[in-house]
């Protein structure tokens, strides 16, 4: 998270309680889009884990269990989680089965990710432009994994059939580009605080489903 350890903390309490209502909103209207609306309390308790890296910046040896925690969550639940929720979510069986297919691709892809870094040998820690740059120590995998793993974590966005998913997507695509290009060393610290942001467009994907249901009521009348 950028800026502080209290951003990281008020970030977290946010997204949490967001995602709390979320989640039950879900449960309501659409069980559809459950996995989606629990997005924002995957990106609570990513914020939790970064607050508890400021706090222990200055000591790389109590930081490390932290560090590679919120490595681990970065580089492997979204490739899984992603195309998951996309699968449940899609009432397209054609598209459904993609999103399947994607979600099995991510998951070796999260145990490849997985390995290398539980062989790093640590994992540095500097601050660039006021944002944690986190440096796993280990040989880095080849360009095509980044390419895999940006493509399981937007394409079922962009291509959902949820409107309210679809800008999420396009949202989540322009901060990755812009996180790499500006703060490179730091940007998938970067990228999952303006991700985690725009997860709350998911609310409206929601409402999608609840509108359409009220539509659905006012015609059978």
């Amino acid at each position: 998270m950028c800026y502080s350890l209290e951003a990281s903390i008020t970030a977290g309490l946010g997204l949490g309680l967001a995602g709390c209502g979320m989640v039950a909103k879900a449960l309501r209207h659409d069980r559809r889009m459950l996995l989606f609306a629990a997005f924002p309390l995957v990106f609570s308790v990513h914020q939790f884990i970064e607050a508890a890296v400021w706090l222990t910046r200055d000591d790389s040896a109590a930081g490390q269990p932290y560090r590679f925690l919120y490595t681990l969550i970065a580089f492997t639940v979204w490739p899984v989680l992603t195309p998951a929720a996309a699968a449940y979510a899609e009432s397209d069986p054609e598209r459904r089965r993609i999103w399947r297919t994607m979600a099995g691709v991510g998951f070796v892809l999260a145990a490849y990710l997985t390995a290398k870094l539980a062989g790093a040998d640590g994992i540095d820690l500097s601050i660039y432009r006021h944002s944690l740059a986190y440096d796993p120590l280990f040989e880095r995998p080849p360009l095509v994994i980044d390419f895999l793993y940006l493509a399981l974590t937007v394409t079922p966005l962009v291509f959902s059939d949820r409107r309210a998913i679809n800008v999420f997507g396009v949202a989540v695509l322009l901060t990755f580009v812009i996180a790499l290009a500006g703060n490179r060393p730091a940007w998938y610290s970067v990228w999952c605080l303006a991700a985690a942001v725009f997860s709350l467009v998911i609310a409206l994907g929601i409402e999608e489903a609840r509108s359409s249901d009220f539509d659905k009521l006012e015609m059978q009348r």
